[in-house]
Protein backbone atom coordinates (compact mmCIF):
# COMPACT_ATOMS: atom_id res chain seq x y z
CA UNK A 1 0.00 0.00 0.00
CA UNK A 2 2.69 2.44 0.35
CA UNK A 3 4.24 2.34 -2.96
CA UNK A 4 0.75 2.86 -4.15
CA UNK A 5 0.44 5.83 -1.75
CA UNK A 6 4.09 6.93 -3.12
CA UNK A 7 3.02 6.72 -6.35
CA UNK A 8 0.07 8.83 -6.35
CA UNK A 9 1.54 11.57 -4.00
CA UNK A 10 4.58 12.09 -6.39
CA UNK A 11 2.18 12.18 -9.90
CA UNK A 12 0.20 14.46 -8.04
CA UNK A 13 2.83 16.84 -7.18
CA UNK A 14 4.03 16.26 -10.94
CA UNK A 15 0.80 17.16 -12.23
CA UNK A 16 -0.71 19.91 -10.26
CA UNK A 17 2.23 22.21 -10.05
CA UNK A 18 2.42 21.94 -13.55
CA UNK A 19 6.62 23.03 -13.42
CA UNK A 20 9.36 21.82 -15.75
CA UNK A 21 10.51 18.35 -14.72
CA UNK A 22 13.14 17.83 -17.03
CA UNK A 23 16.03 19.55 -15.06
CA UNK A 24 14.19 17.58 -11.81
CA UNK A 25 14.92 14.45 -14.04
CA UNK A 26 18.34 14.82 -14.71
CA UNK A 27 19.30 16.00 -11.31
CA UNK A 28 17.98 12.30 -10.12
CA UNK A 29 20.29 10.66 -12.63
CA UNK A 30 23.39 13.10 -11.49
CA UNK A 31 22.24 12.18 -7.73
CA UNK A 32 22.46 8.36 -9.02
CA UNK A 33 25.68 8.98 -10.14
CA UNK A 34 27.03 10.59 -6.87
CA UNK A 35 26.02 8.59 -4.74
CA UNK A 36 27.05 5.64 -6.51
CA UNK A 37 30.67 6.90 -7.03
CA UNK A 38 31.13 8.87 -3.56
CA UNK A 39 28.48 7.74 -1.71
CA UNK A 40 30.32 5.42 0.46
CA UNK A 41 32.68 7.87 1.29
CA UNK A 42 29.85 10.49 2.41
CA UNK A 43 28.67 8.00 4.51
CA UNK A 44 31.94 6.70 5.78
CA UNK A 45 32.79 11.11 6.69
CA UNK A 46 29.33 11.62 8.67
CA UNK A 47 29.91 7.97 10.10
CA UNK A 48 33.34 8.95 11.57
CA UNK A 49 32.08 12.24 13.30
CA UNK A 50 28.40 10.39 14.51
CA UNK A 51 29.86 7.16 14.90
CA UNK A 52 26.74 5.88 17.47
CA UNK A 53 24.36 6.46 14.04
CA UNK A 54 23.82 3.00 12.18
CA UNK A 55 25.69 3.30 8.87
CA UNK A 56 22.16 1.61 7.08
CA UNK A 57 20.40 4.57 7.94
CA UNK A 58 23.16 7.14 6.91
CA UNK A 59 23.37 5.07 3.79
CA UNK A 60 19.74 5.93 2.91
CA UNK A 61 19.45 9.25 4.10
CA UNK A 62 22.31 10.20 2.12
CA UNK A 63 21.00 8.66 -1.01
CA UNK A 64 17.16 10.05 -0.16
CA UNK A 65 18.89 13.74 -0.41
CA UNK A 66 21.46 12.92 -3.45
CA UNK A 67 18.37 11.05 -5.27
CA UNK A 68 15.61 12.82 -4.00
CA UNK A 69 15.92 16.10 -1.77
CA UNK A 70 17.66 17.79 -4.43
CA UNK A 71 16.38 17.06 -7.14
CA UNK A 72 12.71 17.97 -5.31
CA UNK A 73 14.03 21.05 -4.61
CA UNK A 74 15.36 22.11 -7.92
CA UNK A 75 11.56 21.21 -9.26
CA UNK A 76 9.98 23.46 -6.51
CA UNK A 77 11.72 26.02 -7.80
CA UNK A 78 11.66 25.97 -11.40
CA UNK A 79 9.29 27.46 -13.53
CA UNK A 80 5.98 27.14 -14.50
CA UNK A 81 4.99 25.63 -17.87
CA UNK A 82 6.72 23.07 -20.30
CA UNK A 83 4.64 19.75 -21.84
CA UNK A 84 1.65 20.03 -21.35
CA UNK A 85 -1.67 17.49 -22.31
CA UNK A 86 -1.14 14.25 -22.70
CA UNK A 87 2.38 14.31 -22.37
CA UNK A 88 2.45 16.00 -18.88
CA UNK A 89 0.41 12.94 -17.68
CA UNK A 90 2.66 10.74 -19.28
CA UNK A 91 5.62 12.79 -17.93
CA UNK A 92 4.42 12.86 -14.82
CA UNK A 93 3.88 8.83 -14.46
CA UNK A 94 7.29 8.28 -15.73
CA UNK A 95 8.92 10.36 -13.58
CA UNK A 96 6.79 9.15 -10.37
CA UNK A 97 7.63 5.45 -11.38
CA UNK A 98 10.95 6.42 -11.67
CA UNK A 99 11.58 7.84 -8.36
CA UNK A 100 9.69 5.50 -6.50
CA UNK A 101 11.61 2.22 -8.13
CA UNK A 102 14.92 4.16 -7.38
CA UNK A 103 13.74 4.95 -3.46
CA UNK A 104 11.90 1.62 -3.20
CA UNK A 105 14.61 0.08 -0.97
CA UNK A 106 14.87 2.87 1.19
CA UNK A 107 10.90 2.99 1.47
CA UNK A 108 11.26 -0.85 2.46
CA UNK A 109 14.07 0.62 5.39
CA UNK A 110 11.06 2.46 7.31
CA UNK A 111 8.32 0.28 5.77
CA UNK A 112 7.60 -3.63 4.87
CA UNK A 113 5.91 -3.54 1.97
CA UNK A 114 2.73 -6.15 1.42
CA UNK A 115 2.49 -8.14 -1.59
CA UNK A 116 0.74 -5.44 -3.88
CA UNK A 117 3.50 -3.37 -2.90
CA UNK A 118 5.78 -6.00 -4.04
CA UNK A 119 4.02 -6.64 -7.50
CA UNK A 120 4.18 -3.20 -8.28
CA UNK A 121 7.59 -2.70 -7.44
CA UNK A 122 8.29 -6.11 -9.64
CA UNK A 123 6.54 -4.84 -12.59
CA UNK A 124 7.95 -1.13 -12.14
CA UNK A 125 11.31 -2.77 -11.80
CA UNK A 126 11.19 -5.03 -14.82
CA UNK A 127 10.44 -2.13 -17.36
CA UNK A 128 12.95 0.42 -15.25
CA UNK A 129 15.41 0.38 -18.10
CA UNK A 130 12.84 1.46 -19.89
CA UNK A 131 11.07 4.10 -17.52
CA UNK A 132 14.42 5.67 -17.11
CA UNK A 133 15.40 6.09 -20.97
CA UNK A 134 12.06 7.57 -21.70
CA UNK A 135 12.60 9.86 -18.72
CA UNK A 136 15.51 11.34 -20.09
CA UNK A 137 13.58 12.19 -22.92
CA UNK A 138 11.02 13.47 -21.91
CA UNK A 139 13.36 15.47 -19.66
CA UNK A 140 15.42 16.57 -22.64
CA UNK A 141 11.77 17.51 -24.66
CA UNK A 142 10.58 19.56 -21.47
CA UNK A 143 13.99 21.31 -21.41
CA UNK A 144 13.72 22.42 -25.27
CA UNK A 145 10.16 23.46 -24.73
CA UNK A 146 10.87 25.83 -21.92
CA UNK A 147 10.66 29.32 -22.95
CA UNK A 148 11.79 32.39 -20.53
CA UNK A 149 9.58 35.00 -21.73
CA UNK A 150 11.18 38.13 -20.50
Amino acid sequence: MIIIVALVLLFGLFFFLKKHVGPAHLAVIAGISVYESFGKNIVDGIHSIAKSAPVGLLEVLVFLVLVLGLPMLLYLRSGRGGIFGILRIIEAAIFSALLVSLCSWCITYFFPLDSLSSNILSFINTYKGIIMVSGIAFAYFDILMYRDDC
